[in-house]
C-alpha cells in the first residue's frame, strides 16, 4: 500500500541537485505528498512544484525561525499562495525555544504575534494548520485554547503524553516522523500509543530526520514506510492497518482528491 507523507520539504535547497529525480520517485512510491514552507520563497517553490506533480500538494507558511525577516507584505503574499488550488495547509507555522546554530536567540514574543497573523488566514480561508513547536508545547497550547476550534495537526511530535492528551482534546491530530525510529526517543513512541486511530498522521520532514537505519543521509519520502513499520510495532497493529487508518486521516484533513 502507498502511504502519504504529510510533511515534506522537496522544494528545499538539499534537493537542488537532483530534484526532478527526486520528486519523479517519490510520486511514484507514495499516493500523495504535501511540501511545506517555511517562508515566501520556499512556500511559492512548493506550490510550483505541486502545479508540475499531480500527486503532490502544497502547504504555505512562515516558520517561526524566520520571524525577524517577517514584514507586513508577507501576509497578502501567503494569501495568494494559499489560494492556489494545489495548497491544502497553512504551515508551517508555530512556535520554537530551542536555540539553533545560525539562527537568532528565539524571541516568542514576536513569534506569537508572527503565529497569530497565520492562524487568522487559516481560519479567513478554512484551511488546516501545520503547528511546528519545538520546546514551546504549553505556550503553544495556550494559544490554541483562546479559539473555539482550529483544524490541523502538531507536527513532527516531540511532547509528553499529557500534552498530546491536550492537544487532542482540542481537536487536533498528530503527526510523527521519522525520529520515532529512534533509540533514544522511547518518550515519543510512548505517545505515539495513546493517539487514538482517527488523529494520527505520518511524515518524514524530508530532507530532515532519516528513520532508521538511513541516520546520517539525506531523508526521502518514500523512507516514510520505516517509520509506518514502527508506529504498527508500537501501537500492535499490522502495517496495512497503520497505512489505512494514516492514509484515511489525510485524506479528510487535508481534503486530499
Amino acid at each position: 500500500m502507498k502511504l502519504i507523507d504529510t510533511h515534506a520539504h522537496l522544494q528545499f535547497e538539499a534537493y537542488d541537485k537532483d530534484r526532478d529525480e527526486v520528486a519523479k520517485r517519490n510520486a511514484e512510491k507514495l499516493d500523495f505528498l504535501i511540501n511545506v514552507g517555511a517562508k515566501i520563497d520556499s512556500s511559492e517553490a512548493g506550490v510550483v512544484l505541486a502545479q508540475k506533480v499531480e500527486n503532490f500538494y502544497a502547504g504555505v507558511g512562515i516558520h517561526p525561525h524566520h520571524v525577524d525577516e517577517w514584514n507586513n507584505s508577507w501576509i497578502p503574499q501567503l494569501e495568494k499562495l494559499a489560494k492556489n488550488p494545489k495548497t491544502v495547509a497553512i504551515g508551517e507555522i508555530g512556535l520554537d525555544k530551542h536555540e539553533y546554530h545560525g539562527f537568532p536567540k528565539p524571541n516568542i514574543k514576536k513569534q506569537k504575534d508572527l503565529l497569530l497573523n497565520q492562524i487568522e488566514l487559516a481560519r479567513k480561508l478554512d484551511l488546516p494548520i501545520i503547528f511546528h513547536c519545538r520546546d514551546a508545547y504549553d505556550e503553544l497550547l495556550d494559544i490554541i485554547k483562546s479559539y473555539n476550534s482550529l483544524s490541523g495537526l502538531i507536527h513532527c511530535f516531540m511532547g509528553t503524553t499529557e500534552q498530546a492528551k491536550k492537544f487532542l482534546s482540542l481537536g487536533l491530530h498528530i503527526s510523527f516522523s521519522g525520529n520515532l525510529t529512534y533509540r533514544g526517543n522511547g518518550y515519543i513512541r510512548d505517545s505515539a500509543k495513546i493517539i487514538p486511530s482517527d488523529k494520527i498522521l505520518l511524515e518524514t520532514d524530508a530532507p530532515y530526520l532519516p528513520p532508521e537505519p538511513h541516520r546520517g543521509t539525506r531523508n526521502e519520502p518514500y523512507m516514510i514506510e520505516y517509520t509506518a513499520r514502527v508506529l504498527a510495532t508500537v501501537r500492535k497493529e499490522s502495517f496495512e492497518k497503520i497505512s489505512e487508518e494514516t492514509n484515511k486521516n489525510s485524506r479528510l484533513l487535508f481534503k486530499l482528491t
